[in-house]
């Protein structure tokens, strides 16, 4: 009956098998040329997280005095609470981040690299043909005939190019996001995990953007590289779609930490996972409060683990009181 139907579904239309791909696409056996996408994959995390972190010191040392009202904390808290030196942090991010290009470049040596080079055509004839079942099972085979002549080729190329790369994408979010909550949970309420791991990180009470990966070596190769590598799995993407969610997720850590909270940053008005959310969790009232990381907050939410900045200005006054 499948076969039948495609003979209806013209899965050879030059609607999806012709050289025109969408705006996003780059038809390159490599995203940059002359470097393999894995090599890549492998340094855009530290890319982004050195220029974003550069943008933001930028910001730091500017002595602009009208930056101190968009602060969380004001900046000569720095000196008097964290317990790290700058350049200690540097070190020890510098070290993260050489560990786990060597982790990946392993990985990529015995497990083997993803191929950029995808016989578009095959795999949009495979998907025409997940269509045409689907379709049969929801609305019958006559209802079929009609809607696939019509729009099947259409159909395929935006549920190829467009629906299914997002819901991968969304995917692989999900994953990151439920990943790191436990792990980042478990890490605080783990009292040994706390005390030889993730006490490393809270050296900064008030963080800002280069401290994101201060972590414990092990942590940031069990939280930050194995989340990511992960997540891109679950969400079976390729190596330039994680080279997508790598530079995302890096950015939103690096933000999270930065200290300021700009009242017009757009990413504000799709989660409230940021730089305030975040500076709570770093402050001893909030310890045990906002474990999400690093785009969404609905676990927390769901959980009961989410603290805004006035339940934590409550907190601390009720806190107070009692001394």
């Amino acid at each position: 009956m499948t076969s039948t139907l495609n003979h209806h579904f013209n899965v050879s239309s030059d609607i999806w098998t012709s050289d025109t791909f969408p705006w996003y696409h780059i038809p390159r056996t490599s995203l940059i040329p002359g470097i393999p996408d894995h090599i890549t994959l492998l340094a855009t995390p530290a890319v982004v997280y050195w220029t974003v972190s550069l943008v933001f010191h930028l910001l730091d040392v500017s002595g602009w005095d009208w930056l101190e009202q968009y602060r969380v904390q004001p900046s000569a808290e720095i000196l008097k609470k964290n317990l790290a030196t700058k350049g200690q942090v540097v070190a020890a991010v510098m070290k993260i981040q050489v560990m786990q290009v060597v982790a990946g470049l392993l990985w990529t040596y015995f497990v083997g690299q993803d191929s950029s080079v995808q016989n578009h055509a095959a795999e949009l004839q495979a998907l025409s043909e997940v269509i045409v079942r689907w379709s049969i099972r929801i609305v019958g085979r006559d209802q079929s005939v009609q809607i696939l002549a019509k729009h099947g080729p259409m159909l395929t190329y935006y549920a190829y190019w467009w629906a299914v790369p997002l819901i991968q994408l969304a995917s692989a979010m999900f994953f990151l996001d439920t990943y790191q909550y436990f792990v980042h949970r478990a890490l605080h309420e783990v009292p040994f995990l706390y005390k030889h791991l993730h006490s490393v990180h809270h050296r900064l009470y008030v963080p800002y953007a280069y401290g994101s990966q201060f972590n414990h070596p092990f942590e940031g190769a069990i939280v930050d590289g194995l989340s990511v590598a992960l997540a891109a799995a679950f969400g079976r993407l390729s190596d330039r779609q994680a080279v997508l969610l790598f530079s995302i997720a890096t950015y939103k850590g690096v933000e999270d930490h930065c200290g300021y909270q700009f009242p017009w940053h757009p990413l504000r008005f799709l989660s409230s996972n940021d730089t305030e959310f975040h500076e709570i969790h770093h402050q001893i009232a909030g310890l045990k409060s906002n474990f999400s990381q690093p785009l969404f907050t609905f676990w927390d939410r769901a959980l009961g683990t989410y603290m805004t900045m006035e339940q934590l200005e409550a907190k601390k006054g009720r806190k107070t009181k009692m001394l």
